[in-house]
């Protein structure tokens, strides 16, 4: 039996019931938005390293597929309208659940200085690292101890080439995701210094003039050093700043062309 509670919702018109559950799932999509450029995915990472392509499956469901549902399902005073809701509601809930949880495993955990990169890990790519390095006796150890920001900034501990050719061929994980091997940036950012990109590199590769604006655009660049960086979504160059040992701007590169774009990250400190 339905109580007057109930039944005060089962009388909205349809355009209200569908503008009341529109408001709900933007309500839940703003606070996953803000939890994924502030946690997760924080600054030029959010479009570099999955944040973007993660929001948008969770504004397909959040945002489309729920209220959607109602608009086409909801009748005032028809006749299993509680059923019909409760359904929609499970398909919304298990769905948001789904993209909730695959976007949090996907998390940008740290940014490693691996081959001469900077390389994002995602959080899933860590876990499943660690248990291949478990499953061979290798201690792991957490990356907080290193590093407490999110995302933290890390190099690994320096390898020969023939040594890292061997180990993948012996099926352990790529030099960045060994978390054995990390090292603290800010703890080693003499290192990072040698291993900077040249100026004779920058020519020839057309970019001088894309750094040169992203170096104005920092308050002083008597510590900053440049690096190539690679994630997900795009590739390019990133600015060191030595003396805090983090990433203070990303300039993406379109591959195939000297066009950039030129953005500040945003690193928790």
């Amino acid at each position: 039996m339905v109580s007057e509670h109930t039944g005060g919702w089962r009388t909205l018109s349809t355009r209200n019931a569908f503008l009341i559950h529109l408001a709900l799932s933007l309500l839940i999509f703003m606070t996953l938005v803000a939890v994924m450029v502030t946690l997760w995915f924080p600054g030029e990472l959010f479009f570099l390293d999955g944040g973007w392509e993660g929001l948008k499956l969770v504004a397909l469901v959040d945002l489309v597929l729920g209220p959607a549902l109602t608009l086409c399902l909801y009748k005032p005073g028809k006749k299993g309208l509680v059923m019909d809701m409760s359904i929609i509601a499970g398909i919304q809930i298990a769905a948001l659940a789904y993209g909730f949880v695959t976007t949090f495993e996907q998390r940008t955990t740290a940014v490693v200085y691996a081959e001469n990169n900077f390389n994002t890990l995602s959080n899933v790519a860590l876990i499943e690292a660690n248990e291949n390095l478990s499953e061979r006796k290798i201690e792991t150890q957490p990356i907080k101890t290193l590093d407490s920001r999110i995302p933290a900034t890390l190099v690994t501990a320096d390898t020969d080439i023939a040594s890292q050719m061997q180990d993948l061929l012996n099926g352990f994980p790529q030099l960045h995701e060994r978390s054995d091997k990390f090292l603290s940036a800010k703890g080693n950012s003499e290192h990072l210094r040698k291993l900077a990109v040249s100026e004779t590199i920058l020519e020839n590769e057309d970019k001088k003039g894309l750094v040169k604006k992203a170096l104005a655009k920092q308050k002083s660049t008597a510590d900053i050093g440049v690096h190539r960086f690679k994630a997900r979504y795009g590739s390019g160059f990133a600015l060191f700043d030595y003396t805090n040992g983090r990433i203070v701007d990303y300039i993406k590169i379109k591959e195939g062309t000297a066009s950039a774009k030129t953005n500040v990250a945003e690193s928790a400190e």
